[in-house]
């Protein structure tokens, strides 16, 4: 019987000579948040409507696979403003990958060398004890992101890597979150818990800008949906969502918000509204950088501050 192999990055050039060197040795299904079927020389191949940066999406993909192929090109981004690094969505996708591939007891994980990140890649792909196999050839990636590209709505992604303090949860960083973004007279903004939900408002808290559902998706995984609120466009067929996610192993978090279809105009949000939410952002990751080094000074040792 064949093995179920899923791959990831499939649509690319190399995805495409991946899948039509095992073609005749393995089912094939391939993982993309926009597949185009038609485009696509290889019928072969079952795509799975899917985002890689979404963990749900992921976990529901690997449902049935034995083996999972890992080539990620940084160049093809999913939303149509992408305000993150190339570093930063590989280690988000491979971490939802070894996350899915644990859950749905997935045999082994093929890797693709040839990006500049292949160490870190490789560690966080063997996070969750799936074994990770990497291929001889390497295949380079140039890991240049673009920040605009066409896409079927006018979607957002960000994310930021920041550190967690010495010996906090990821549960408490979220928490401390919410109330530094209360407590913080720059960011001129107010926050209230009421049944699993934070309410965001400047002055009437009747009129929030923003509500938010919490969810925990997985271990060191927090998702909040974007439920309500002033700055989201209502009817829209995407539910934001604003997620922290601690890498295994690490003090590293990334806050991704993705699938976000802001009510402003494009012009607005990009020149308004964006450069503030990226503001408030590094302001709350140096807050964090500046706790871990008090922590860690308070715990005896000798350091000194630096970025």
């Amino acid at each position: 019987m064949k093995p179920n192999v899923l791959l990831a990055g499939g649509s690319g050039y190399i995805g495409k000579n991946i899948s039509s060197a095992i073609e005749n040795d393995a089912n094939l299904f391939a993982l993309s948040k926009y597949p185009n079927t038609k485009k696509e020389f290889n019928h072969n191949i079952k795509w799975l409507k899917k985002d890689i940066y979404n963990y749900e999406d992921v976990k529901s993909a690997m449902s049935g696979m034995n083996i999972a192929v890992f080539y990620l090109d940084p160049n093809k981004n999913s939303a149509k403003l992408t305000q993150a690094t190339a570093r930063d969505l590989n280690l988000i996708a491979a971490d939802n990958f070894a996350r899915a591939a644990a859950q749905q007891g997935i045999n082994k994980i093929l890797y693709v060398r040839g990006s500049r990140f292949d160490n870190e890649t490789i560690q966080c792909l063997k996070n969750y004890g799936v074994p990770v196999e990497t291929t001889e050839t390497y295949i380079k990636r140039s890991h240049i992101n673009v920040e605009l590209q066409m896409s079927k709505y006018n979607d957002i992604r960000t994310a930021l890597r920041m550190i967690l303090p010495r010996k906090w949860s990821l549960e408490q960083l979220v928490a401390y979150f919410f109330k530094w973004l209360n407590d913080t007279r720059g960011t001129f903004l107010h926050t209230k818990y009421i049944e699993n939900r934070y309410i965001i408002y400047a002055r009437n808290e009747c009129k929030p800008l923003l509500v938010m559902k919490k969810e925990v998706n997985d271990n060191r995984l927090i998702t909040f949906n974007l439920v309500g609120g002033s700055i989201i466009k209502k009817r829209s067929k995407k539910q934001g969502k604003l997620e922290f996610r601690q890498i295994k192993g690490t003090r590293l978090v990334i806050v991704q918000l993705y699938d976000y279809i802001p009510k402003l105009l494009w012009p607005l949000y990009y020149f308004f509204q964006a450069p503030v939410q990226g503001l408030i952002m590094r302001g709350f990751e140096i807050d964090c950088r500046i706790r871990h080094f008090n922590g860690r000074v308070q715990s005896g040792e000798k350091m000194k501050y630096t970025k």
